[in-house]
């Protein structure tokens, strides 16, 4: 005598969040400090910031680190000069926006 078993699933129909805005993204990453700058290819944003939080949240939401010669991703950032404070480069072209951050940085 076999046994059947019914394993139930449940299925999540919810539409994707569409992505914030350009220019609200970079004035909020203004608002925490942090300093944007247009990359000269078309389309490359970055951002530099002495906060590792707003550092941790811009990687969190898709960023790409910037690491120096002779400095490791799990170091983090670099020393502006020796003895300096901590600086983060992230590249913030990788987060999705609606809109071009490139534009919305000019």
């Amino acid at each position: 005598m076999a046994t059947t078993s019914v394993v139930s699933t449940s299925f999540s129909f919810r539409a994707p969040v569409p992505p914030r805005p350009a220019v609200e993204l970079l004035a909020e990453i203004r608002e925490r400090g942090g300093r944007v700058y247009r990359m000269r290819g078309p389309d490359r944003v970055f951002c530099l910031t002495d906060d590792e939080t707003v550092a941790a949240w811009l990687l969190d939401l898709g960023a790409r680190a910037f690491t120096a010669a002779g400095y490791t991703r799990t170091e983090g950032g670099y020393l502006r000069a020796r003895g300096g404070k901590r600086e983060w480069d992230c590249w913030i072209h990788t987060i999705p926006v609606e809109g071009s951050l490139w534009e919305a940085c000019a």
